[in-house]
């Protein structure tokens, strides 16, 4: 599986149910470590799309040392300040030519803060969206130059490879979908903000495996008592049918013009609920 994400756009291909068993592989949790492998898994998920093709429209001018300095800074700065709403969860395989030996190949990103219900007026949830952020990374856009570090070579704050007028169209668009469809009916939910596995892994069950770790956080996420919160996330034309197939339902088909004129974009609001007797570990 290709991507997935909220504003973060989630971008998915077709993946395996059930991971190959040919393949050696660990499921854990991120450490800072990864973030140069994260953001490579990322842009090389994405960069077939056509929202990144549309988003990134100077992307060649600006060239791949730029996009990928700029985004690795914006998941540096979400990992290291937002540690208590997001968690990063990554599959590995072994790698002969990496220090670690290993090397992250599928990467999972879900939002925590949402597992608690929030007043509208309550300013203490200061977090941006998941989904704009890492999808986008127009935090330093509409948050300011939060994931900009000083000694970069790259005036990351000027998005040179993005046109900003379609890129802030979409994320507002993105952030009305998830509050309108499911912050605002669904109350607490457990989040997933973005899903993405590098095309040279596709095709191993690894997106299947990181929605059976967030099914297994349902688990133990009690909400009330004897409940349990739903799982959500905004699907796109190829995650969707993954998605159906591990039991999600959609809520809402929700449809933007392309300012291009070129048609538009749809991400289906879907939401997975726990069905007694039907329980996912790892």
């Amino acid at each position: 599986m290709r991507a997935s994400c909220s504003l973060f756009l989630l971008l998915s291909l077709f993946a395996a149910s059930s991971v190959s068993a040919l393949v050696p592989s660990s499921f854990r949790n991120a450490t800072i470590d990864d973030i140069d492998d994260i953001t490579t898994v990322i842009i090389d998920a994405f960069k077939p799309s056509p929202v990144f093709k549309y988003i990134r429209q100077f992307a060649d001018k600006a060239g791949e040392e730029y996009t990928w300095t700029c985004q690795r800074d914006s998941y540096l700065a979400l990992f290291q300040h937002h540690t208590l709403d997001y968690r990063f969860q990554v599959i590995t395989v072994p790698s002969s030519t990496s220090n670690s030996g290993e090397k992250v190949v599928s990467v999972s990103v879900w939002d925590f803060s949402r597992t608690q219900d929030h007043d509208d007026n309550d300013s203490s949830r200061a977090s941006p969206p998941l989904s704009s952020l890492l999808a986008l990374s127009l935090s330093q856009t509409v948050q300011g130059s939060v994931g900009h570090r000083p000694d970069s070579v790259f005036d990351c704050s000027a998005h040179l490879d993005m046109n900003l007028t379609r890129a802030v169209h979409f994320q507002q668009f993105m952030e009305d979908v998830e509050r309108k469809y499911l912050t605002e009916p669904l109350g607490a939910q457990l989040y997933l903000g973005l899903l993405a596995t590098h095309p040279e892994w596709d095709g191993n069950g690894f997106a299947a495996q990181h929605l059976r770790w967030g099914k297994a956080q349902l688990e133990l996420m009690r909400h009330p008592p004897g409940g349990r919160l739903p799982m959500t996330l905004l699907a796109t034309p190829a995650g969707y049918p993954l998605y159906i197939s591990e039991g999600f339902k959609g809520l809402k088909n929700a449809t933007m013009t392309r300012l291009d004129g070129k048609g538009l974009f749809w991400h289906e609001a879907m939401k997975y609920e726990h069905v007694s007797g039907k329980s996912d570990e790892l």
